[in-house]
């Protein structure tokens, strides 16, 4: 590969997005100037309004009774200046005046109505309007005013009625806090907190708006095609536009971390506290802390920035491309944001998931956690999960039917069905609304019926995963029988879905163990679910969930997506994979979505081997069906340790594993195989 030639691309690249005007404004001139003020005028603006609160005199009305009940309350609102330096300026007026209209007509913040009674006090009633900022704030400083006096009545009670009132008073034990926390831990925790968000938003802004110009901006201005032409390769043009993006984004967070950083030192320096603080603080204990948080960064935006790139090159706009990156966002945040969640603590199995291992790995840093086996899962974590989005990338920008196919916005359903061409593809916007109306539908109406009807609710929301993409596929006169593969099955492939799901099963087994070890939040959620499973009865719940779901999420999933995707000329590894996350990600579940994951890859595989999805239905049935059976009857399997053992030790999980792998090989091989070395071995067999 020419360096040379990439080196000129990437000069070219990162040239044209540093000579455009408005991404130096946003990029560099918003973060240095516009983020430090609205920070700064908030925190100003916050303390104004708390200052003004205290500082602001309060009409409070008295409704006369007795002049003594009168004087008692007056006395106690003008005490509170002293006590709480809350002002009230009181006015005395008749039971007869209208207080909602006085409080409307802002006359009176808070209108004071006693009743006396046969007992030493009268009963107060307070009138306000809590929609009003005034009258809300003024109710609930005359409510601690009252509640004092109570405590105080309450007090001299006990005072006069016990002779070792203050005895008793007295606490009983002496309590000491010692904290054992540096003030750089201490500070650690708070900067960890905030650092993870603000890091990947900062990549987030620097990547998402470069990869649109490059790509899909392009292909708006024509000039892509023109850059094909040229003698160069494709992958030299891909790998100088990915490390623009990387390089830009690289730029932003520093710019951001800069304008955070200038901001921090203000406030810090601002406070009177600050200068004892500032003296016993070791800001050189962070500067590890900071070089891995930096080495991590950079394989975190090769990442995003690969993924923003493949994203934005199947739309066909500019605004395709903003519509599909939004998404794509509130997953990145929401990743970002669940590092601060209570409770949610890095750990090996967190490690591996994406995103969020990234953010809770810089908040241990900071808050000076440093287990050396959990910073090397996830560096090991976050470069298999470049690598392979890089690898996605470069077979997205290798295809002209994606760069330059329909994108996203061919969306069949908009058309008059009568100007519709039968038997014809579904398009990529096609998917989009098929899986949105989808999950609308089953996740609100179907949950709505699992509050009402309980587990019949379940039946409900397989019904609609169905009904949504079949009536869709429909409607708009849909080759059928290509997009849901329905080919007669093989002998072979039948044969050899027996290995494919016992040897899955097997696996995955030991996966779930380890799994609920390693989330054992997840895990409760996981033995609730099935709490429900087993109280619906055997027959309904094989019904629902051994043979529905083989029906409804075969059609959705292997059916209407894979048929589309394999229809687009997308590479075949990338439908797969894309067939298979989607799969997972629709069970909501962490926990499920990582063997489910596997489980859909290989199920993906099946259908494309098979072009059958009565194979891939067979396999879910047998799967769902053999779960059902286990949670009914476990004495059946009361002696097969596999299935009755919730932890297992290393060696049996290596052994049980290989097993699984060999069950799942001898599926490849006993099927007609179509890819990597079973399809070599398979020709190597014929031609012998």
């Amino acid at each position: 590969m020419n360096r040379k030639i990439i080196f000129t691309l990437l000069k070219k690249e990162l040239t044209d997005i540093f000579r455009d005007t408005k991404t130096i404004i946003i990029m560099v001139i918003v973060p240095l100037i516009l983020y430090p003020l609205v920070f700064l005028g908030s925190l100003l603006l916050t303390s104004s309004l708390l200052k003004e609160s205290t500082v602001k005199t309060y009409n409070v009305a008295i409704v006369s009774t007795t002049a003594e009940t009168t004087q008692n309350i007056r006395s106690l609102l003008d005490d509170a200046l002293s006590k709480h330096e809350y002002h009230f300026h009181t006015e005395e007026i008749n039971s007869s005046e209208d207080y909602e209209k006085l409080i409307r007509d802002e006359k009176f913040d808070v209108i004071i109505v006693p009743e006396n009674t046969e007992n030493d006090y009268p009963d107060i009633t307070i009138h306000s309007l809590t929609s009003s900022n005034k009258s809300g704030t003024a109710r609930s400083m005359v409510d601690v005013v009252f509640s004092d006096y109570s405590d105080d009545i309450i007090e001299e009670r006990f005072k006069d009625a016990l002779d070792n009132y203050d005895t008793l008073k007295e606490e009983p034990f002496k309590l000491e806090k010692k904290d054992y926390s540096s003030k750089e831990e201490t500070t650690g925790m708070l900067i960890g907190y905030i650092m993870p968000f603000m890091m990947i938003i900062s990549v987030l802004m620097g990547a998402f708006t470069v990869a649109i110009d490059i790509s899909v901006g392009e292909k708006e201005r024509g000039t892509l095609e023109t850059l094909i032409t040229l003698p160069i390769s494709n992958t030299q043009m891909m790998i100088s536009k990915f490390l623009a993006v990387t390089i830009f984004a690289l730029f932003s967070v520093a710019i951001n971390i800069l304008s955070f950083a200038l901001m921090g030192i203000f406030i810090f320096n601002s406070m009177e506290y600050a200068k004892t603080f500032v003296g016993e603080f070791k800001f050189t204990q962070f500067i590890p802390s900071i070089l891995l948080m930096f080495v991590l960064l950079v394989l975190f935006t090769m990442f995003v920035s690969s993924v923003c790139l493949c994203v934005d090159f199947m739309a066909k706009s500019v605004k395709e491309a903003n519509n599909l990156t939004t998404p794509l966002m509130l997953i990145l945040m929401t990743g970002a944001g669940m590092s601060v969640l209570p409770g949610v603590k890095l750990n090996f199995g967190l490690a591996l998931v994406p995103i969020l291992n990234v953010s809770l790995l810089i908040k241990e840093l900071f808050m000076l956690n440093f287990d050396v086996s959990l910073v090397a899962v996830v560096f090991a974590a976050t470069i298999i999960h470049t690598t392979i989005a890089i690898y996605i990338m470069t077979k997205v920008f290798s295809s002209e039917n994606i760069l330059f196919g329909e994108g996203i916005r061919s969306v069949r359903i908009f058309e008059k069905r009568a100007n519709m061409p039968k038997n014809q593809i579904p398009g990529v916007g096609d998917i989009v609304m098929v899986f949105a109306l989808m999950f609308l539908i089953s996740n609100f109406a179907g949950g709505l019926v699992v509050l009402k009807f309980g587990f019949i609710g379940y039946a409900f929301s397989q019904l609609i995963i169905f009904l949504v993409p079949v009536l869709y596929a429909l409607y708009m006169r849909a080759d059928m029988k290509n997009v849901f593969s329905l080919e007669a099955p093989g002998i072979k492939e039948m044969v050899g879905v027996l290995f494919f799901v016992s040897g899955s099963y097997v696996f995955n087994t030991v996966l779930v163990s380890i799994l609920y070890n390693a989330f054992p939040v997840i895990a409760r959620d996981n033995d609730m679910l099935s709490g429900v499973v087993s109280s619906a009865g055997f027959i309904p719940a094989l019904l629902v969930i051994g043979l529905m779901p083989a029906i409804a999420e075969e059609a959705a999933f292997r059916g209407f997506l894979f048929g589309t995707l394999k229809n687009k000329r997308i590479p075949i590894l990338a439908t797969i994979v894309i067939t298979a996350v989607v799969f997972a990600a629709y069970h909501m579940n962490l926990l499920q979505f990582i063997y489910v994951t596997l489980m859909g890859l290989l199920m993906s595989y099946m259908i494309y081997n098979s072009k059958s999805i009565f194979v891939t239905a067979f396999f879910h049935l047998l799967n769902n069906s053999f779960s059902v059976l286990l949670e009914y009857h476990p004495d059946l399997f009361k002696n097969v340790t596999l299935l009755t053992k919730r932890q297992f030790e290393v060696k049996e999980i290596i052994i049980y594993m290989l097993i699984g792998l060999a069950l799942v090989a001898i599926g490849f091989f006993i099927s007609d195989n179509k890819i990597g070395i079973f399809s070599r071995f398979s020709k190597n067999k014929k031609e012998g």
